[in-house]
């Protein structure tokens, strides 16, 4: 049993309707939870009372006669119609929060909100907040059972969750808010925003920052869309996980368009990544471009990978088929630079290889794709490492076959450019490699081959890339497979 106890209350603030004689009557508004030691403090301004504003900081929008600045321990509660609005330079520092159904709190660009309560003074989002260049912040746990809208205006106005705002803010900080030591991770307890099942995290118009060692924890949808992408620092937390209801289900990220989850900031002496765990499912359900998924990835049962359009790249990819659409394709890769959406994934000291798998664009039924760098040489003269790109139910012809690129860094390749460097292929149930002949010219595999390397000189063909990343000024190498045949392959 819980150590509180949430009562559901109707509350009677000081809204009022004309009755027939004229006298006001109070208006009840279902609503927010009671939550032992604290007073709530009710807005009824905006959207509450006729012809009131929506100032956080006015007395008189507020049950209690004081606005929530006034307050040494405030908690809030936003009822049903509310609509009040945190505007630049104010800092709303409160211990708890509560969002009725169809309330909407707006923090607008420039604004603050803190929540200091923990696992006993939860907050809630019911309806709706709506973060437009602002910051969410504290070692809260929130749960959002409506929508939490992430929106960043621009490079200068980013949207933050973070549990410290000393990690992104200049001072004032909240009191009691812990210090911020570079190299020193937070001693203490770290916010976290749980997705409800039917509650929805919405990101969108630019880079939405996951910082502090904030966590996520989805049961319901984390939607990335128009421009929106999310730049997780190292020690942050995702996790998808299973619905907690009667309703089946998993938790979400979905990608609308070409957004990214990216690797954040590591200020605070974290040398990991920030931490994605899919046992739920990754979506990536339009936009023709790529989108990249940037941490410690593991995905339990039933984690699942789903490309509709464009392309999906996960760190090492997964020894779990992702379901693939025709045309889409899904591998592995990094970004050099960290916070850089729409970058395109390259090879560098830390991911010296990567690999993507393209299902025919004929191939209507799809295909389910096992895309993974694997973790031993094949002979001592490996470049790299074995890769598995398999496909079952993959309906590829020669004339429209699978494309397999696998990209190598300068420091594998000891000078070598790509006319040196040849293609092996293992079928299922053999053991040995067999090199790969070079592609005709329109591109098939010469009569009786399964494959074969594109050599012909095409901008889409295997070539050398050069990069202002590594110790010398030699180039990367993509080796381009042309295939209907599927399994095991490694570069020599």
């Amino acid at each position: 049993m819980s150590t509180f106890v949430r009562i559901a209350l109707a509350i009677l603030v000081g809204a009022s309707l004309p009755l027939v004689g004229g006298a006001p009557a109070a208006v009840p508004l279902p609503l927010c939870d009671v939550l032992p030691g604290l007073t709530l403090d009710t807005w009824k301004g905006a959207g509450v009372t006729p012809g009131a504003d929506d100032q956080w900081d006015d007395d008189a929008n507020w049950s209690l006669g004081i606005a929530p600045v006034r307050l040494s321990n405030p908690y809030v509660c936003v009822p049903a119609g509310g609509l009040p609005v945190i505007r630049a330079g104010q800092d709303a520092n409160l211990v708890a929060l509560d969002v009725a159904p169809t309330g909407v709190l707006q923090v607008e660009q420039g604004g603050r909100l803190y929540l200091s309560g923990g696992q006993l003074a939860p907050s809630k989002i019911q309806g709706r907040v709506e973060l437009d260049g602002a910051t969410l912040s504290g070692p809260a746990k929130v749960d959002v059972t409506g929508t939490l809208l992430l929106h960043s205006l621009g490079p200068s106005s980013e949207t933050t969750l973070t549990t410290r705002e000393c990690a992104y803010l200049p001072a004032p900080f909240p009191p009691g808010e812990g210090v911020c030591t570079p190299g020193v991770p937070l001693p203490g307890t770290t916010g976290q925003v749980v997705v409800e099942d039917q509650g929805i995290v919405d990101v969108s118009g630019g880079e939405v920052n996951l910082g502090d060692q904030y966590q996520l924890s989805v049961h319901g949808l984390l939607r990335v869309h128009d421009g929106g992408s999310v730049a997780a620092d190292h020690g942050t937390r995702l996790e998808l996980l299973p619905h907690t209801g009667l309703t089946p289900g998993t938790g979400t990220l979905r990608f609308e368009d070409d957004g990214d989850y990216l690797e954040g900031r590591n200020d605070f002496g974290i040398s990991a990544l920030g931490t994605v765990v899919n046992q739920g499912q990754i979506i990536k359900s339009g936009g023709t471009g790529t989108s990249l998924v940037t941490g410690t990835y593991s995905q339990p049962s039933p984690g699942a990978v789903t490309v509709r359009s464009g392309t999906l790249l996960l760190p090492s990819g997964s020894a779990t088929p992702a379901t693939v659409s025709a045309g889409g394709s899904y591998g592995s890769g990094r970004c050099l630079v960290p916070r850089q959406p729409g970058c395109q994934p390259q090879t560098f000291d830390l991911d010296q290889q990567n690999v993507q798998f393209r299902v025919p664009t004929t191939d209507q039924s799809g295909a389910s794709v096992t895309v993974q760098e694997l973790t031993t040489a094949s002979s001592p003269g490996d470049i790299g490492l074995p890769v598995e790109a398999h496909a079952t139910g993959l309906s590829a012809t020669t004339a429209d076959p699978a494309v397999l690129s696998l990209r190598y860094d300068e420091r594998l390749l000891g000078g070598r450019g790509w006319t040196s460097v040849n293609v092996f292929h293992r079928a299922d149930g053999t053991s040995a490699y067999v090199a790969l002949p070079p592609c005709l010219a329109g591109g098939a595999p010469p009569s009786g081959q399964p494959a074969c390397v594109d050599r012909r000189g095409l901008a889409g063909s295997s070539r050398n890339v050069f990069d202002a990343e590594g110790p010398g000024n030699a180039p990367d190498v993509v080796m381009v497979v042309r295939t209907v045949a599927t399994s095991r392959w490694v570069a020599r």
